[in-house]
């Protein structure tokens, strides 16, 4: 049997449909005469006669206002009103055409931006010939010297032609990309209000980051963390108050979770100073004992800890830090945080995907209560103020349901962030040695640092660490954005 594959052909009568705040209804709707829809927005009718019958003609509110200047709620109640066709003023494409014009196409924003009241006053100030829309024209079957070129062979041919140009668009956007550059930074001598040497500014960044990560796990409580690294800089506090103030609380705190995670039954008394030979006994187990840091340093007693410098001291706290990261008690904070972190990332996303979904009921909804409106009208068209207060209703819930879905969308995006847990990743790392970090215990704006390492000729080798101005964001997250498009064309 054959089957028929003819496309089926358009319905005629659809039945009403609310699309764009329009009320589309085939059977009751009037036919604008300038859009040639048939909607029951509201509509001015000709009052003209024409062969002692009147005339037919309607212009919706909209197409009158935007094409003419003129309100359909003013004209209606005028008995000798004639429509733009009667006038001959009409600027439809049928009846541009009849004059010999070209149909003028959408121009209602052009003569809004020219700040004009209607495209009839747009035509009459630039001229009726100016403007002239002309449709996409199809591809046909091209001849060549009685010889037919098959359609498929016309596209190679223009992208043939077109290929130079879009090669040089690209060419000469990447020359002007390639002048992108990171801005100048300053050096970073001040972290938490806090005056540091230069030199030690990567290693307090590395202290305070690992505290902003597992704090939790320390019982570190806010600002702790910035007053060792306060008392370990401030000058001229040597007291034996301020010297266990936070620094060798802080170091014990470290020393009992990692003898705790190795069975060691260490002392770690800060009043008699055997913590310090706790210390001492753990860094020797883990094998990371160097120069700075020898097993006689730590036989020695506390008074070798007092003849340290702030940067010494620092670093046997970094080494504490690094130590404790193998434990037990540590690995499972990880667990549990990146776990948390994908249960939040999965509730995000069904939070955003419930509230995309309400919002489009809701808009289901209000359009059926729209249609719902003009059914009970029995058919006659709103006027434009219950048109607009049933578009403001419209409006404002959907723009709440909005916000709840962009609202929802941007926790996913915050979900979706790496866990602070795991290892902070530099944002990037360019050819000259600098390595652009974003870390979450500097925050202040830009909140973007600079690690200046240096190249492999300088001797000795050194870390320098920048900060930037709050005016220089932009031009770092276009350096950011240039650089990552650099390696995605390479």
């Amino acid at each position: 049997m054959a089957v028929d594959n003819k496309p089926s052909k358009r319905t005629t009568n659809p039945g009403v449909r609310v699309i764009g705040g329009r009320i589309y209804d085939s059977s009751n709707g009037k036919t604008c005469h300038q859009c040639r829809q048939k909607t029951m927005d509201f509509a001015a009718s000709c009052k003209g006669m024409k062969n002692d019958k009147q005339c037919t003609i309607n212009y919706c509110h909209k197409c009158l206002q935007n094409r003419y200047g003129e309100k359909a709620e003013e004209v209606a109640t005028s008995s000798d009103w004639l429509c733009p066709k009667c006038r001959g003023i009409c600027n439809c494409s049928f009846c541009r055409k009849q004059r010999g014009q070209n149909p003028t196409g959408i121009l209602a924003h052009k003569a809004k931006a020219s700040g004009l009241s209607s495209v009839s006053e747009l035509l009459e100030v630039e001229g009726n010939d100016n403007f002239a829309y002309q449709k996409k024209a199809k591809q046909e079957d091209v001849s060549m010297e009685g010889r037919s070129v098959e359609l498929i062979d016309v596209p190679k041919v223009a992208a043939k032609i077109k290929k130079p140009k879009a090669t040089k668009k690209v060419k000469d956007k990447f020359q002007f990309e390639a002048q992108v550059e990171l801005p100048q930074g300053i050096s970073l001598t001040n972290v938490s209000g806090i005056d540091i040497p230069t030199e030690e500014t990567g290693n307090v960044l590395q202290f305070l980051e690992f505290c902003s990560a597992f704090g939790k796990v320390l019982g570190v409580k806010e600002g702790q963390a910035e007053s060792v690294v306060a008392e370990l800089f401030s000058c001229g506090r040597n007291t034996k108050r301020q010297q266990y103030g936070f620094v060798v609380p802080m170091m014990i705190r470290l020393v009992a979770i990692i003898s705790q995670d190795r069975d060691m039954s260490l002392s770690l008394s800060e009043t008699d100073g055997t913590w310090f030979s706790s210390v001492g006994e753990c860094l020797l187990q883990s094998g990371v004992l160097s120069d700075d840091f020898s097993p006689e340093t730590f036989k020695s007693g506390v008074s070798e800890y007092k003849k340290m410098d702030a940067s010494t001291r620092l670093k046997l706290l970094n080494l504490l830090c690094d130590e404790s990261l193998g434990t037990w008690a540590m690995r499972n904070f990880m667990e549990n945080e990146l776990t948390e972190s994908e249960t939040k990332k999965r509730e995000a996303k069904q939070k955003a995907a419930a509230a995309k979904q309400k919002e489009k009921q809701l808009r289901q909804k209000m359009q059926g209560d729209l249609v719902k409106a003009h059914m009970e009208k029995n058919g006659a068209p709103l006027s434009i103020e219950e048109h607009k207060a049933m578009l403001s209703q419209i409006k404002a819930e959907a723009k709440e349901a909005r916000g709840e879905m962009l609202e929802a969308k941007g926790m996913t995006s915050r979900k979706n962030q790496k866990c602070d847990a795991l290892r902070t990743d530099p944002i990037l790392l360019n050819d000259g040695g600098r390595v652009l970090w974003k870390l979450n215990c500097f925050n202040e704006e830009p909140k973007f640092l600079v690690q200046d390492l240096g190249t492999f000729d300088d001797m000795p080798p050194h870390e320098n660490w920048l900060a930037f101005k709050p005016e220089q964001k932009q031009e770092i997250e276009k350096y950011m954005k240039y650089t990552s498009a650099n390696r995605m064309r390479k």
